[in-house]
């Protein structure tokens, strides 16, 4: 019993040592890498979930476009969306107040509890809308049966889709699957591996839903038409609340598990950090999957409301265009929407580069703001300085999303012009295609990665019977991996969405000012896209050198007035009072010393 006190005892100490050593890391590190958890705020709460608001509201407005044009009926062509979405919206706030989640359930478990919630909401919104739909059709006769059951097929199809797409790429990154076992384990032959073998995974997880979305649109086009596919687009959006929050809450896990593994060595609480990450990780990462699936479906239905107003204005039934043979001009703009999209995945990566390079210089040339501030106890050496870095990195990122808007905005003025509304109808259509797989392909290459460097983290990677810990050659390497997918995951996926909505929003805003072929536009076409590509060259590279200077004219005014003012020479006598009293109190201590001696 005194051995077992006597361990206690020495493993307590040996605990409080290990604490201790984690204070002064936590103090003494560079508040830059704290930043991390406030982009992971920014991305999985407010990116993610300000994406999957804008989507909605993008498909209400689309909704009473189509609806008044399409429908027979429409007070209900144009209420049908809005029952759709609204009781989404109120069966997500009610599950919100009910998770099933114990001390012994596993992440896979939790997560299967938080999948019932989800389906609780969707039978809620089936069945009031079939409700709804035959109260129409049994009582005023405002719909017939066949439309009765073509739109409970479509509103349940785009209902279990985005859940559906979310299930089959969380089969490519999620920690406790194959794929990312896998990736793991194979990670000991170096980056090259790491990297080809998760970009692989990314490929192949990026196919099924494109295929399950082109199945789902199929048969919401065969069975109501464009009509359909806004339907389709409205129902995947009716659980948008619930997955927003709990896109939220991945970033919640994440950042506790950082906060854990920083602070403590209870493995109790490294379990439970491990377990909320694996949950928070995979429900942050679905909801981009959902935000791009609704973006995806949101545009397609702008699409049918483009080429309604716009053949309806002509005095063409818009209907009859479909199946037409594709001219010259489509062929130009479904090629153009490739390019556009590839020209933003440039712009968008090369902005980030500079975001980082920027952000290091700023570190290394002004430390004294940027480094922590020794002289107090935590967590006061870290609060202004990442107050600092905050302020520093939100006022450059502002700037460097000038030229990626400014290419947004060039692309459907730029196509309309130069190869007419076909062209313009091709792009959007080819971009939304290209973005999406993209998409898909992007975020599960980037969190195929960061699930594996977990895996290790978690304790789960093993060979010869022995756990491969954090220390080891292979958490390094997938680490590489994790820095390359950061970016492709949190940025330029989530950014393709926006992407082509701001593009179809353009379009149809723009629809008047383009031909139906482009004889009379063309030439200025050739001056648009000069022009565009001016502007983006500017507000990429320009800008920050326009600010530069603009800011040392205000420094050099500001320190020749200090200097007529005195203001200068009174800060450089202080400065040397200050030199002189440490020099002081130097010879003070070393004298201190030689008497002790």
């Amino acid at each position: 019993m005194q051995d077992a006190q006597y361990v206690t005892a020495k493993e307590l100490e040996i605990r409080k040592q290990i604490e201790e050593q984690m204070a002064e890391t936590l103090r003494t590190m560079h508040p830059v890498n704290y930043l991390d958890a406030i982009g992971e705020n920014i991305a999985d709460v407010g990116g993610t979930s300000s994406d999957l608001f804008e989507t909605m509201s993008l498909t209400l407005a689309t909704a009473v476009i189509l609806g008044s044009k399409i429908h027979k009926a429409p007070y209900i062509g144009t209420s049908l969306p809005f029952a759709i979405i609204s009781t989404g919206t109120l069966g997500c706030t009610a599950v919100c107040y009910k998770v099933r989640c114990f001390e012994k359930d596993t992440a896979r478990r939790i997560r299967r509890s938080l999948q019932c919630n989800l389906f609780a909401v969707i039978l809620l919104v089936q069945g009031a809308v079939f409700g709804y739909c035959y109260l129409h059709w049994r009582i005023y006769h405002t719909i017939s049966f066949d439309e009765l059951v073509s739109y409970t097929i479509i509103i349940f199809t785009g209902l279990i889709s985005p859940e559906l797409c979310a299930s089959i790429c969380e089969f490519f990154t999620s920690v406790s699957c194959y794929p990312v076992k896998w990736l793991a384990q194979d990670s000991h032959y170096g980056p090259m591996q790491v990297i080809l073998q998760g970009l692989g995974q990314g490929f192949v997880s990026a196919g099924i839903p494109s295929v399950v979305n082109i199945i789902v649109q199929i048969v919401a086009f065969k069975l109501e038409g464009f009509y359909g596919l806004m339907l389709l687009a409205c129902a995947s959006q009716a659980c948008t609340g619930w997955q927003a929050t709990l896109a939220a809450y991945g970033a919640v896990a994440n950042n506790a598990l950082r906060m854990s593994h920083l602070t403590t060595v209870n493995e109790l609480a490294h379990h439970r950090a491990n377990v909320c990450a694996a949950v928070g990780t995979t429900q942050s990462h679905n909801g981009k999957v959902v935000s791009g699936q609704n973006a995806f479906f949101a545009t397609t239905a702008l699409l049918g409301a483009l080429l309604a107003d716009k053949r309806t204005k002509q005095g063409v039934d818009y209907t009859s265009t479909v199946g037409q043979e594709l001219s010259e001009f489509a062929r130009a703009g479904l090629l153009a929407g490739i390019i556009f999209t590839m020209l933003f995945l440039a712009n968008t990566v090369t902005s980030c580069i500079r975001m980082a390079k920027k952000l290091v210089r700023f570190c290394k040339d002004k430390p004294d703001q940027s480094g922590p501030r020794l002289d107090k106890t935590f967590p006061a050496t870290h609060i202004i300085p990442l107050k600092t870095l905050t302020g520093f990195a939100a006022i450059e990122s502002f700037q460097l999303t000038f030229s990626p808007m400014c290419q947004t905005f060039a692309a459907p003025l730029v196509i309309g012009q130069l190869l007419g509304f076909k062209g313009l109808l091709m792009l959007v259509s080819g971009g939304n295609s290209v973005c999406f797989s993209l998409n898909m392909f992007l975020i599960n290459s980037g969190q195929a990665w960061d699930a594996a460097r977990k895996f290790v983290l978690f304790g789960m990677l093993e060979k010869d019977g022995k756990v491969i810990g954090t220390d080891s050659q292979q958490y390094d390497t997938l680490g590489l991996g994790e820095q390359i997918g950061g970016p492709l995951e949190d940025l330029t996926g989530p950014a393709l969405n926006n992407f082509i909505k701001l593009v179809a929003v353009v379009s149809f805003v723009t629809s008047d000012i383009y031909d139906e072929f482009p004889d009379n536009t063309w030439l200025w076409g050739i001056g648009q896209v000069f022009l565009n590509f001016g502007l983006i060259g500017f507000f990429k590279f320009g800008l920050a050198e326009a600010v530069r200077r603009l800011e040392g004219f205000l420094k050099r005014r500001r320190e020749a007035i200090e200097f007529e003012e005195g203001v200068a020479m009174l800060r450089e006598i202080e400065k040397r009072e200050k030199a002189l009293a440490q020099k002081l109190e130097g010879q003070k201590k070393e004298d201190r010393e030689l008497q002790l001696v």
